[in-house]
């Protein structure tokens, strides 16, 4: 288990002001074994220099870390530099080495094997992650997901029990992206793994993480389990992360374009709802239609997977009776949606 108590890190950011950045400010978190935790922020929030405090590449100004009860915060060189081993981490750039080959960036951490030995766990670590074709190959010779393979057998020479991954996707197309969580999910299952995503995108959240936090200006400002979070997110900031992953956040363009898509007639109401559950399923707009005597005009729709789990939701306009509408309101809360009013009523 990582267990971080009020993390602060701060960074002077003018010598000559003696001006502070708070980077993490207060910061408690519980993250269990074998869990995917994701960890989302809008740039600068503060999520990186979290995830360099959970193996001291960053050392907190105050707060504890604990790995598995044991406080690494007060452990002596000689001993952080054994708990180190057992955290692996990779990055956006990969940071391999370019004048070593796929082999021998793979066996540069192995310094306490011999050379079968070396060499019997960097080929197995490659078959691992899918790339022993190009053990020979240099970093300059692979394609970005290539690298990060790479990056990732690498992480994983000391055992690690844990895995940090510091915006690992972000330079790396969708579709390659989409192979390389899905690589880090099998290995989370094959490991017990524990994993650790630092991402500014929530879409990353979606695909592989069951828990997640949410960081803005160096606080954690929501946390909980990522279907919760999608679903019904509380926070502003938690609202915006969702909103940049659906297809409804095209609403926002066409109110501020005065699109004709949205002008609405007198009587008529423009809301957003969004279904949780089995319910997104059922046909709730046409069941409300007949029922409430409405004409309802679908603007947007989109429907996701989460978690395993459907979550959808529509832009409409509704026109009729202003107590039919209210009533239709009613009708859908009963059924798990949240109906946000966007314009009339």
């Amino acid at each position: 288990m990582i267990e971080l108590e009020h993390i602060i890190k701060n960074f002077q950011a003018d010598t000559n002001k003696n001006i502070s950045i708070h980077a993490v400010n207060d910061v408690s978190l519980k993250i269990n074994d074998g869990e995917i935790f994701g960890i989302i922020g809008f740039s600068g929030a503060g999520k990186s220099t979290l995830v360099r405090c959970i193996n001291l590449l960053e050392r907190p100004d105050s707060g504890s870390v604990k790995i598995d009860g044991v406080e690494i915060t007060k452990l002596k060189p000689r001993d952080l530099y054994k708990a180190r081993r057992k955290i692996g981490m990779i990055f956006q750039q990969f940071n391999l080495m370019p004048s070593r080959t796929v082999f021998q960036n793979v066996a540069y951490p192995l310094t306490n094997l011999s050379k079968d030995e070396i060499k019997n766990k960097v080929r197995e670590l490659l078959s691992l992650v899918e790339i022993s074709e190009k053990e020979n190959n240099y970093p300059s010779e692979l394609s970005g997901g290539q690298k990060q393979r790479v990056a990732i057998a690498r992480a994983l020479a000391n055992d690690p029990t844990i895995l940090l991954c510091d915006e690992a996707t972000s330079a790396l197309d969708p579709q390659t992206t989409g192979a390389i969580l899905q690589l880090l999910k099998d290995l989370n299952k094959k490991l017990n793994l524990t994993i650790v995503v630092i991402t500014h995108e929530m879409e990353v959240v979606k695909n592989i993480c069951r828990k997640a936090a949410v960081m803005d200006h160096g606080r954690i400002i929501e946390t909980g389990d990522v279907f919760s979070i999608f679903s019904n997110p509380k926070h502003e900031v938690t609202k915006n992360f969702v909103r940049t992953t659906s297809n409804l956040s095209k609403l926002e363009i066409l109110l501020r374009e005065n699109s004709p898509m949205v002008k609405l007639n007198p009587g008529e109401v423009l809301a957003r709802l969004i279904y949780i559950y089995a319910e997104v399923s059922e046909p709730l707009i046409s069941s409300m239609s007949r029922e409430f005597n409405l004409e309802i005009n679908i603007i947007l729709a989109d429907v996701e997977i989460v978690s395993g789990i459907m979550i959808g939701g529509t832009v409409v306009i509704f026109k009729g009776d202003r107590e039919n509408i209210l009533k239709a309101f009613e009708y859908l809360k009963a059924r798990n949606v949240n109906v946000e009013v966007i314009k009339g009523c």
